[in-house]
């Protein structure tokens, strides 16, 4: 709801309704991937509104990958992200992707608290 928010799509793998991810209402399918998200009202509305955000909610998404996709990710993976994990980290890549640090929520993630608290 933020006036700075600037993400126009969303890609939920998790595809947990009702959790961390508020855009994520319902499952999406193969066949239709996507649905549109209005932040203001909590609602779904077409995809091609101009003020929605996109939302991909595949709940069976990595069973579609074709096995390139998963070898290309494996390889971007090391590329990117192993060194990080390593601890070789100075853009703090996985400080800003890492929701929780000794069971308290991260600044990046601190806007999730209403569902952490039940609200």
């Amino acid at each position: 709801k933020s006036a700075d928010w600037k993400i126009k799509m969303v890609a939920d793998i998790s595809c947990d309704i009702d959790c961390a991810v508020a855009s994520t209402l319902r499952p999406s399918t193969i066949a239709n991937p996507f649905y549109g998200y209005d932040p203001a009202g909590e609602t779904e509305v077409d995809f091609y509104n101009e003020d929605a955000i996109g939302v991909m909610a595949v709940d069976n998404l990595p069973c579609e990958l074709p096995k390139d996709a998963s070898v290309d990710f494996g390889e971007m993976f090391i590329q990117y992200v192993l060194e990080p994990l390593k601890g070789n980290d100075p853009e703090d890549i996985i400080w800003r992707a890492s929701e929780t640090k000794g069971g308290k929520l991260t600044p990046h993630f601190e806007y999730l608290q209403a569902y952490v608290d039940g609200h």
